[in-house]
């Protein structure tokens, strides 16, 4: 709980939200659903600022990009018919599985969970990163300036208490946005780079129970044109732990044929032997051992279904018989 806390604003602009972050007298946090900040034991936190009025919960497209706003509830993701065909549902299958309680998606948000990090327990974010998705932040700035009158042979007016509003937006990657976003920064939506209509993903997990955090979750993103893998993007995440890259594994795969691998112990032995030095981080539910020897199976399935979506997916495009 946050025992500290003295401020309460209910933010009605952007502009207004970024200049209480951008305080420096009094440690003010942004609160989006609540889920994990309410939770915090974070006695030097002093201001919440709520968001709910800021119209961030949307979804759009361009010829690039999806466009996810960041107060959009994991369980609006899990519905959005626009998700259930972007990258063959990769994202609203990940945001489901996030949490098993309805209650929590209703009011967990994207922002929220890609500010969290692995801290969140989300398996969005390990979607997120294999989709190479950013976040887009934005800090706010105020100086205030007193103009002096001017000379004879320079007149003019002086005013004082003049103020100047400015801000800066960046874009950071999703899996590393926790630890590089500023304090005073605002998460204001996620860009996910659209996908070749080949794609393929795939996504799968390992709790203790169904309905349990990840112990360790996979997620995968392959891009075959004509035979060869043009693109592979494989990550892997659990509860407690940032989401990771294997590049090593998709530096293996990108540029080979495909047939050699397909329904074979190839695509297995070369996954192992590029996961050689993957070094998870241990947790109270699960050891780092437990984790480097699940992982490689998980990768391969998720390599192994996401091959297979994407061959299908080539043979409908491009008019072949399956």
């Amino acid at each position: 709980m946050l025992l500290k806390l003295v401020e309460y604003h209910w933010a009605e602009s952007i502009e207004d939200t970024l200049l209480l972050l951008a305080r420096l007298d009094i440690k003010t946090v942004p609160l989006a659903g609540g889920t994990y900040l309410l939770g915090q034991q974070d006695n030097s936190i002093q201001a919440v600022v709520d968001l709910r009025d800021l119209e961030l919960a949307y979804f759009s497209e361009d010829t690039r990009y999806l466009h996810i706003g960041a107060m959009t509830t994991l369980q609006h993701m899990a519905d959005e018919p626009l998700l259930k065909e972007f990258a063959t549902g990769l994202l609203g299958r990940a945001a489901l599985a996030s949490s098993s309680s309805r209650l929590i998606r209703n009011c967990a948000t994207l922002g929220g969970t890609v500010a969290a990090g692995g801290s969140a327990q989300a398996d969005l974010l390990t979607a997120l990163v294999a989709l190479e998705a950013e976040a887009v932040v934005r800090s706010g700035s105020k100086t205030q300036v007193n103009l002096s009158g001017g000379t004879m042979e320079r007149p003019g007016l002086s005013l004082s208490g003049v103020i100047y509003k400015g801000k800066q937006e960046r874009r950071l990657a999703c899996g590393t946005c926790a630890s590089e976003r500023r304090p005073n920064e605002l998460i204001l939506e996620v860009v996910v780079p659209r996908p070749a209509p080949s794609c393929g993903t795939s996504f799968t997990r390992i709790g203790r129970t169904p309905t349990d955090a990840a112990l360790l979750n996979a997620a995968a993103v392959v891009e075959i044109e004509e035979g060869v893998y043009k693109r592979v993007r494989v990550a892997m995440g659990g509860v407690n732990m940032e989401p990771v890259r294997l590049r090593g594994v998709e530096r293996q795969l990108e540029g080979q044929p495909v047939a050699p691998f397909q329904g074979s112990e190839r695509l297995q032995a070369v996954v192992r032997t590029a996961m050689n030095d993957f070094r998870p981080p241990m947790d109270a539910r699960v050891s780092s051992g437990y984790r480097r020897v699940s992982g490689p199976n998980l990768a391969y399935r998720v390599l192994e279904e996401a091959t297979n979506v994407s061959l299908w997916r080539g043979m409908v495009s491009s008019g072949k018989s399956v």
